[in-house]
């Protein structure tokens, strides 16, 4: 291995940014950059080092792990210790048959025509954020039956990304309603993006976001008229 001290200095400097990079998710205080006092291999020269940016503080305010992985977590313990339990997960909702078969051969093509020049030219690249063309006129007709047109359609990747999308339009400092219980992400993308002013130790609920009850009383239909106060509501994926 040869190394010039050019490139010395460029590795390391690379490192540099890499290190700073990674540690300001780390704490809110500032840390200043330090040689590591740890042993390194021979030549080498290890820096630890943060930048002066402080994390977002509402990170802070999320009192647990992910719901799902929580709930996974459980259950495997619970298995371990009773390996012939049968159980009824409700955790993360999954898929439980194979993929149909015309999805499959369409993703295999896709995938296969981005080694030959002709495919990568119609699958290949950034494609356009509202989605590829041909699937969003596939949805207009498939769905909606000509009632909207294809250029109304937006192909996203996903509805927790979504949700915090839609929370940056109106900026921090609303008053959200969910659905409780509620798909995680409502609550917790509302946290993050600066909604909640605190944290309820007995009820286990966040301050400002207005938790709108969903049992068997009211056949799991909240009453909305609880959210008069709400900018925004989030109630989706009803039983």
């Amino acid at each position: 291995f040869f190394s010039t001290p050019r490139a010395r200095a460029r590795r390391s400097l690379s490192n540099t940014m890499l290190a700073m990079s990674a540690s300001s998710f780390v704490g809110t205080r500032p840390v200043i950059a330090r040689r590591s006092a740890a042993p390194a291999r021979r030549g080498a020269q290890v820096v630890q080092a943060a930048t002066k940016v402080a994390r977002n503080p509402n990170m802070q305010q999320l009192k647990a792990g992910y719901l799902f992985p929580e709930i996974n977590r459980i259950k495997n313990e619970h298995l371990a210790k009773n390996p012939d339990a049968q159980i009824i997960s409700l955790g993360i909702g999954d898929t439980t048959e194979p993929i149909p078969a015309p999805i499959v051969d369409g993703m295999k093509a896709a995938a296969e025509g981005l080694g030959t020049l002709e495919g990568y030219g119609k699958y290949g690249g950034y494609g356009p954020g509202e989605g590829q063309a041909p699937l969003r006129e596939a949805l207009a007709a498939r769905f909606y039956n000509g009632v909207i047109s294809a250029d109304e359609v937006f192909v996203s990747d996903g509805s927790k990304c979504d949700i915090s999308r839609l929370q940056t339009l109106f900026g921090g400092g609303r008053n959200i309603a969910v659905q409780d219980p509620s798909y995680p992400a409502y609550v917790d993308a509302s946290v993050m993006n600066g909604q909640s002013t605190g944290y309820d130790e007995v009820s286990k609920q966040y301050d400002n976001i207005t938790y709108l009850s969903c049992n068997a009383d009211n056949s799991f239909f909240p009453d909305l008229g609880a959210a008069k106060k709400s900018d925004i509501i989030f109630f989706l994926a009803a039983p």
